[in-house]
């Protein structure tokens, strides 16, 4: 092979290494790479609308506000009910006190009513002591007495001495039978062994009573 044949050749070698060389480069150039690509997706994320607020965490917030609300309330019932229970206690003792106080009251009105029948009852025992007779013993005693129903009365008690009167079970008490000869007489009260009371159509005691029986 000539020498003008061999350099024709590397000259071709060269040329061609050349030609490989620009064509790298030429890929290796920015607007042939994939950067250009990621560019675009980036802006392209960053120009999304933002996500719309999740329906329940927006509920979980209204719950959590709730509980709070109600949490409150439940303290202030809590407190207002410990006022009006203390309140209530408070009333219920002056309640009480004003009650008692009310009793004491009636207890002295009953008493002051009986103390003229206690002061004569001992001016005739004192009498009878004296040297006082019998009848006058006797005279002092009875006014004590008709005081002592007199005051009775006054307080709104009733002596119910239901002499003659058909046996009543509901206010009579019956000891005993009496034979009795008029059959009209049958089942009436025909002796009185003690006698009853009411105090203001209140039944407090029934009358002791023995009733005729008639044999026919």
């Amino acid at each position: 092979m000539g020498s003008g044949e061999q350099g024709n050749e590397e000259t071709a070698e060269t040329s061609s290494d050349e030609e490989s060389q620009v064509g790298a480069d030429d890929a290796a150039t920015p607007g042939d790479t994939g950067e250009v690509d990621n560019s675009a997706q980036e802006d392209s994320v960053e120009e999304e609308a933002p996500r719309p607020p999740d329906p329940r965490d927006l509920r979980i917030r209204l719950l959590e506000k709730q509980l709070v609300e109600n949490e409150v309330r439940l303290r202030d019932y809590i407190k207002a009910h410990k006022k009006a229970q203390s309140e209530f206690d408070g009333l219920r003792q002056r309640l009480r006190r004003d009650q008692e106080e009310q009793i004491d009251i009636a207890k002295g009105k009953v008493v002051e009513r009986f103390l003229d029948v206690a002061d004569n009852l001992e001016r005739s025992i004192q009498a009878a002591r004296s040297g006082g007779t019998l009848t006058s013993l006797l005279d002092g005693v009875e006014l004590v007495h008709k005081m002592f129903d007199q005051a009775l009365e006054e307080l709104g008690l009733e002596k119910h001495a239901p002499l003659g009167d058909a046996f009543d079970p509901m206010s009579m008490e019956a000891h005993g039978m009496i034979p009795v000869s008029d059959p009209e007489q049958a089942n009436k009260v025909m002796n009185i062994l003690r006698p009853g009371y009411r105090l203001k159509g209140r039944e407090l005691r029934p009358a002791l009573v023995q009733v005729g029986f008639h044999s026919g």
